[in-house]
């Protein structure tokens, strides 16, 4: 009874405008009716019903979970995916949704998209298509662990999205059920939450868009895990020095506090324990224990206190090195929305500098920097690369007063005044080198204060015609007043005096790992090592 009244509060403030004639106020799922209707997830008939208890049919939830994830697919593009799929009004949401495996067909190659959906289809497709965190601290009784379906069944168990008191996985599932379970996922990502409680559905915004919901969430792929990374993290004297930023997903998250970091990676862990897989739940629970042995030097009453300028120094430092962002027409007095794009972001204090590119025509792309301090924008450059040649920025290292960036070359060199050589004249490295069209690295020296550039080096491999090969940075880190490199490279790596190194024992796979330690002005280097080569 609770949970019927708590549903009619909440349905008193939505607009009349998406009311349905055959969904009274007092139906126990209006609320998630009433939302997905007010943002076109979920339409009605033209008699003006919505027919909550119809079941609900393949093409149907096809058009709901594409639309709830905000994606409106071209009808051009998505077609002809199915014998029977070609141009039909839903072709192009089935064929969206079988390019991201929310959907298969039947063994006989066909969908049959008039066909009804089952409990069990739709806990799979639902669940998997809104990155829910899987949860099987309890069970449905009329479901054997060795079921297929066990796994997003006891999850909406668990979580209470429906109030289901068996699950009955071969009964159809009903337009009414699909939205509310569809609601209460949301609300729960919202919240941040693992269990649904109807207060959570009345603080609910219904304002908010659903692809913003699931955009702002942490989304758990139903069978595997894509681009984890954890920054480093660095505790002092009770102050936390830099917080850690988990990327999950191709998304970043940022915590306040260290419980809500090992909550988080708590909630990874126990998700892939249920998918029985022990590497990454055992590579989960390193981090959690190594994360716990630095908590005895902070203070919990310290953990908003920014770094202070007279604690600075070289070995304090925010880094990121990952994938490049795209900043194609993005309003660079906008800190949200640079941030938005992801791609790599270091911090001190109120500052917040991040890296990426532009594309450019004709088919080129060229390097961005830009910063912010309490949202302001304090300057972005966007001069550093404007030749024919292809660059971006991907990783950024800040430690005190020096700022590193690093961006790609494939050697397309035309007016030095307009590519990384004016920078380099003094580097380790001064240029691409002989060749091109293969991408290497870029290390600058950059002024925080303006972006402007103090030194830079090339960074390349070389094949034995003595060509630059491709080269690769993983991470970056101070060691004393040095730079320390981590690459990859796909041939010999180089030797200090940039000569390539000889090869000593064969090596089974591309590419290989290579270490280069470079002084701060980045003119010379002064250790290089790589496995299965030497001097």
């Amino acid at each position: 009874m609770r949970k019927i009244f708590v549903a009619l509060v909440v349905s008193l403030i939505f607009s009349s405008a998406f009311a349905f004639s055959d969904v009274e106020e007092d139906y126990s799922s209006k609320s998630a009716i009433d939302y997905l209707a007010q943002h076109a997830v979920v339409a009605g008939f033209p008699d003006g019903e919505f027919k909550a208890d119809q079941n609900i049919t393949r093409a149907e939830l096809a058009k709901i979970v594409v639309k709830i994830r905000g994606e409106n697919p071209d009808s051009q593009e998505f077609s002809n995916c199915f014998p029977e799929v070609n141009t039909e009004w839903y072709a192009r949401f089935v064929c969206f949704a079988k390019q991201k495996d929310w959907f298969v067909g039947y063994p006989d190659g066909s969908f049959q998209p008039a066909n009804f959906v089952n409990r069990a289809e739709a806990a799979k497709i639902i669940l998997s298509a809104l990155g829910v965190a899987f949860d099987d601290s309890q069970k449905f009784s009329d479901i054997a662990t060795e079921d297929w379906f066990a796994i997003f069944a006891n999850t909406i168990r668990s979580k209470d999205l429906l109030d289901f008191t068996s699950f009955t996985a071969d009964k159809e599932i009903t337009r009414g059920e699909v939205a509310e379970l569809v609601f209460r996922i949301l609300v729960l990502k919202d919240s941040g939450e693992d269990f649904f409680d109807p207060q959570l559905a009345i603080e609910f915004d219904i304002q908010k868009i659903p692809a913003e919901v699931l955009a702002n969430s942490m989304d758990f792929p139903a069978t595997t895990f894509t681009n984890l990374q954890i920054t480093k993290w660095q505790i002092s004297g009770g102050l936390w020095l830099q917080k850690p930023i988990l990327e999950f997903n191709g998304k970043s998250f940022e915590f306040s506090t260290p419980q809500d970091y090992i909550t988080t990676l708590q909630k990874i862990q126990k998700h892939f324990e249920i998918l029985g897989d022990s590497d990454f739940t055992e590579l989960i629970i390193s981090y959690i224990s190594e994360f716990q042995t630095v908590l005895s030097d902070f203070s919990q009453d310290s953990v908003d206190v920014p770094l202070s300028e007279n604690s600075q120094n070289s070995t304090i430092a925010s880094v990121a090195v990952s994938y490049s962002a795209d900043f194609t027409n993005v309003d660079f007095f906008d800190e949200a929305a640079v941030k938005s794009h992801g791609g790599v972001f270091v911090q001190q204090n109120n500052t917040t500098i991040y890296s990426g590119f532009e594309n450019t025509p004709p088919l080129n792309r060229n390097p961005v920097l830009v910063s912010f301090t309490d949202g302001k924008q304090d300057w972005v450059r966007r001069d550093y690369e404007t030749s024919a040649d292809e660059s971006v920025g991907y990783g950024l290292l800040w430690g005190g007063e020096d700022l590193f960036a690093v961006f790609t070359s494939q050697g397309v060199e035309e007016n030095s005044d307009n590519d990384f050589r004016r920078f380099a004249e003094d580097g380790w490295l001064s240029e691409y080198g002989e060749g091109e069209g293969n991408q290497i690295a870029v290390i600058a020296k950059i002024n925080p204060a303006n972006g402007d550039v103090f030194s830079a080096t090339f960074l390349s491999a070389k094949l034995d015609s003595g060509e630059t090969n491709s080269l690769t940075v993983k991470d970056l880190q101070f060691d004393e007043e040095n730079l320390v490199v981590f690459a990859e490279c796909w041939h010999a790596p180089r030797k200090t005096s940039g000569q390539p190194m000889d090869q000593k024992f064969s090596v089974v796979s591309l590419p290989f790992d290579y270490v280069i330690e470079l002084t701060p002005d980045l003119r010379s280097a002064v250790r290089a090592e790589a496995p299965s080569f030497g001097e």
